[in-house]
């Protein structure tokens, strides 16, 4: 039906809409981190990549798809 066209393509809009909010608090919370820490930018930066590359395990995880 015509009609039904739409359907799963909300769905998929409404799934990329959440995984684009969940990117972007995620973004947030990382550069909060990094401006609260008072190390050497070198030290920083380490955990700044690793916090990213545990985030995006984190949001895999969660969608696998």
């Amino acid at each position: 039906m015509p009609g039904d066209s739409g359907q799963p393509d909300d769905a998929k809009i409404a799934a990329n809409f959440r995984r684009a909010i969940e990117l972007t608090e995620l973004g947030l919370r990382l550069r909060s981190a990094v401006l609260q820490q008072n190390e050497p930018q070198g030290d920083a930066m380490a955990k700044v990549m690793h916090e990213i590359r545990c985030a995006k395990e984190q949001a895999w995880l969660q969608n696998p798809s």
